[in-house]
């Protein structure tokens, strides 16, 4: 059951079972010990994650118009600056997270580390979307650490792909995502992991994708 909920929702993937074994290996620690509550958790990380199930970070590498839209602390100067348009292809991510992140989910501020310049040590860029539910902010990965600490024995690593799965399943059991499958209603589940987000119907779609092999 396991392994063709997976198939389904990440067809795209090449290690199939390397992704189901953690599963199998963890989800009983961490709130997903039925199918009902497994299946709105991998229709979750699906939206996140897309087809393939592999170890991602945040991506920043927006447009001006779109980090203006998304970020309110996001000024137009610094977005003419930092993000890609015509003439640069590509974003300064590393500048884009450290100033949109700032001050908020425990993080200090954009130059967090007072060196005068925006770079990979500020907590922006180190506490972007990480794991397989896109976990952000300094004090969000602090909580999840706890529960992987507790459940593991260890803190975990999300750039690896066991870490990035735990991740994922720490934040699961923190929110109490698992009360809000148990009703069976994926817009409930949404509400928790992404609650502005616009995927909605995405995200209830996949969850009907697989509902058919919930047993009990």
């Amino acid at each position: 059951m396991v392994k063709e909920m997976v198939k389904i929702l990440f067809p795209a993937t090449k290690n199939i079972d390397e992704v189901v074994g953690i599963i199998e290996k963890y989800r009983m620690k961490f709130g997903l010990n039925t199918d009902m509550r497994l299946a709105q958790f991998l229709a979750q990380v699906r939206e996140e994650v897309g087809p393939e199930f592999k170890v991602i970070r945040e991506n920043l590498n927006y447009k001006e118009e779109t980090v203006l839209k998304l970020f309110k602390n996001m000024t137009a100067a610094d977005a003419e600056k930092y993000a890609r348009d015509e003439n640069t292809p590509v974003a300064d991510q590393v500048a884009i997270a450290n100033i949109v992140y700032a001050n908020k989910l425990g993080n200090g501020k954009a130059d967090s580390n007072g060196n005068g310049t925006l770079d990979k040590d500020d907590d922006g860029w180190k506490y972007r979307g990480a794991g397989c539910l896109q976990i952000t902010g300094k004090s969000n990965f602090a909580e999840v650490q706890k529960r992987c600490i507790a459940k593991t024995g260890a803190e975990a690593n999300p750039d690896t792909l066991e870490g990035f799965m735990l991740f994922g399943f720490a934040y699961w059991l923190w929110r109490d995502c698992y009360k809000a499958a148990d009703t069976g209603n994926a817009d409930k589940v949404t509400a928790i992991i992404n609650k502005h987000t616009e995927s909605y119907a995405k995200r209830k779609e996949y969850f009907n994708s697989i509902k058919h092999l919930i047993q009990g």
